[in-house]
């Protein structure tokens, strides 16, 4: 493998690895959303509050999800230029 390649590699690990990281915190804090949706509607009923979190809800959901699909590009990308060095 080639200097250049390694760096790339490197530094793409150092990426996948923060990438990794916010992607554990997304899912803690979906799952204190839908946690607090049902508390909030169920135990309060104040829905309107609920259909707020709901939404916060969905707009995290969207999000993680974004981000397994740059994970999981990005480490492709990584393996392509590790294998062809």
């Amino acid at each position: 493998m080639n200097e250049e390649a390694n760096a790339t590699i490197k530094q793409m690990n150092a990426h996948l690895s923060q990438f990794r990281e916010m992607s554990h915190r997304a899912k803690s804090r979906i799952e204190r959303l839908a946690e607090l949706s049902m508390i909030i509607e169920d135990e309060t009923k104040q829905k309107a509050f609920a259909d707020r979190v709901s939404e916060l809800f969905s707009i995290s959901n969207q999000f993680e999800e974004k981000l397994e699909s740059l994970i999981h590009d990005y480490e492709l990308e990584r393996n392509r230029i590790k294998n062809e060095s």
